[in-house]
């Protein structure tokens, strides 16, 4: 037997057993109507290049439900935004929790390196946005309140989007419908990786993505764009994650509290990079909820 049908089959099985991760988000679907594949960057059919749609089943607010764009992680060269989902959960478990709290949640894929670089990777993040804010109000949303939330490279993907103005500038997108940003387990200071990370790792992601060296790399790093105007912004770090992510989720948290930026830093306790996402939907998530507070906080519900 491969190894790609044992997963295949491993998948599969987990799928059937009672409350696993899989049929947790099909039970959701009484709660949460759930639409896949919808394609948001018009005239591709790269499957990179499409989105899931979780909408609440609860009434619609008189101004509709606000909207949350959501993106995956992997270190920008894996995963996809139902990576192995029937298993792990995720990421339909973060789209269910938030719609279960009110939000219409778009859930995307992105072309992952080496095939593109960091750059084309913000434009399929920009582009889900663009679609988001176009069709929000076809599914009972509110495109004038808009947060990104990302988890581990897709931390610092929105963490970039919402802080670099250059990013929503090059689109002709109007920064002032994002409400707020959250980065899960982010990484929002390339500098910080690359002295935390292995010569192995560097060479196949650090360099290639965003170059050598500390200048270089704070070209596409979040913590430079901090200012006075960005949005409301909300880190989430691991107690066992990734000692640069959460150096790096304090240093940047503490500089836009300095600068006046309604901001929020929540450490977890007992969780390490991974638990951050699979935990969701479990009865050890300590995640979604303070997430969901802090987007009904800047959405002003």
């Amino acid at each position: 037997m491969t190894l790609a049908l044992r997963r295949s089959l491993l998948v599969v099985a987990a799928a059937l057993l009672p409350g696993c991760a899989g049929m947790r988000i099909h039970a959701a679907k009484r709660d949460v109507a759930i639409t896949e594949d919808l394609p948001y960057r018009p005239g591709s059919t790269d499957p990179k290049h499409q989105l899931d749609l979780y909408v609440p089943r609860a009434p619609r607010p008189a101004a509709g439900f606000p909207v949350v764009l959501f993106v995956h992680g992997g270190f920008w060269r894996g995963q996809d935004r139902r990576y192995y989902q029937a298993l792990t959960g995720i990421y339909g478990n973060i789209g269910v929790a938030l719609a279960r709290r009110g939000f219409v949640v778009g859930v995307q894929s992105y072309r992952l390196s080496p095939g593109v670089g960091i750059r084309e990777q913000l434009s399929d993040v920009t582009a889900a946005l663009r679609w988001l804010e176009e069709h929000a109000a076809d599914h009972g949303g509110d495109a004038s309140r808009v947060a990104l939330v990302g988890y581990s490279a897709g931390g610092h993907l929105v963490s970039l989007v919402g802080l670099d103005r250059a990013v929503l500038a090059s689109e002709g997108l109007p920064r002032s419908s994002i409400k707020g940003v959250v980065s899960i387990s982010g990484i929002l200071d390339v500098h910080m990786m690359e002295l935390g990370q292995d010569d192995r790792f560097n060479e196949d992601v650090t360099y290639r993505l965003f170059g050598h060296g500390e200048e270089a790399q704070a070209l596409l790093s979040p913590s430079t764009y901090v200012s006075a105007d960005s949005p409301p912004f909300m880190a989430l770090a691991a107690e066992h994650d990734y000692p640069f992510v959460v150096t790096a989720a304090r240093t940047v948290t503490a500089k836009l509290r300095s600068l006046g930026v309604r901001t929020e830093l929540r450490e977890v306790a007992g969780n390490d990079h991974a638990d951050m996402v699979t935990s969701i939907g479990t009865d050890k998530d300590a995640v979604s909820g303070p997430v969901a507070d802090f987007l009904d906080g800047v959405m002003a519900r």
